[in-house]
């Protein structure tokens, strides 16, 4: 494989851009509300920008910045499994250096569709989120230490992953193991 093949999109300063403008919005509601107290304003800005960025775009992250990619020398995909990796990537996307798994490391890997893959994140399990427009896969990767999935949903460039997509990863990863 002359190419390396890329999937979902890589982190950007996009969302802490939007944390930004909607604080800012925020101020500016709160301003027109109250115009006498402009402190009300500037902390209801403040509040609504950390409650974007702290909590709600890292708990997003994953859904929407999943970037991960397959070479010659192994996967390299994002890693946001804590909090201060995830706000690392919102402030600083720049910083965010990918993991890599090189194929030796690899115990055994499934292409499944996202139907089939149990959610761990709920209690009760259930299957993931599914798009109802587009067909969703995940590669999941066992190593020693961890399991990880890995969505197939879009490519790099924003087009959706179509068959001939997978059945070149597939054929790769086969080649690689």
């Amino acid at each position: 494989m002359d190419r390396e093949l890329n999937f979902e999109r890589k982190i950007s300063f996009e969302p802490l851009l939007i944390s930004i403008f909607f604080g800012i919005v925020v101020a500016i509601i709160v301003y027109a509300i109250f115009p006498t107290m402009p402190i009300f304003a500037l902390t209801g800005g403040i509040l609504a920008f950390g409650i974007d960025s702290l909590v709600i775009f890292p708990k997003s992250l994953e859904k929407f910045y999943d970037y991960w990619s397959v070479d010659e020398t192994g996967i390299y995909y994002s890693d946001y499994d804590t909090w201060s990796k995830q706000l690392l990537a919102i402030f600083w996307p720049a910083k965010k250096q990918l993991q890599r798994i090189s194929f030796d490391q690899i115990k055994s890997f499934a292409i499944v569709d996202g139907k089939n893959v149990m959610n761990t994140q709920n209690p009760v399990g259930g299957e993931l989120k599914y798009p109802l427009a587009r067909k969703t896969h995940c590669l999941i990767v066992d190593t020693d230490n961890k399991n990880i999935c890995l969505r197939c949903t879009w490519t790099n460039d924003e087009s959706p992953v179509s068959e001939n997509d997978i059945k070149s990863l597939i054929s790769f990863l086969n080649s690689k193991m």
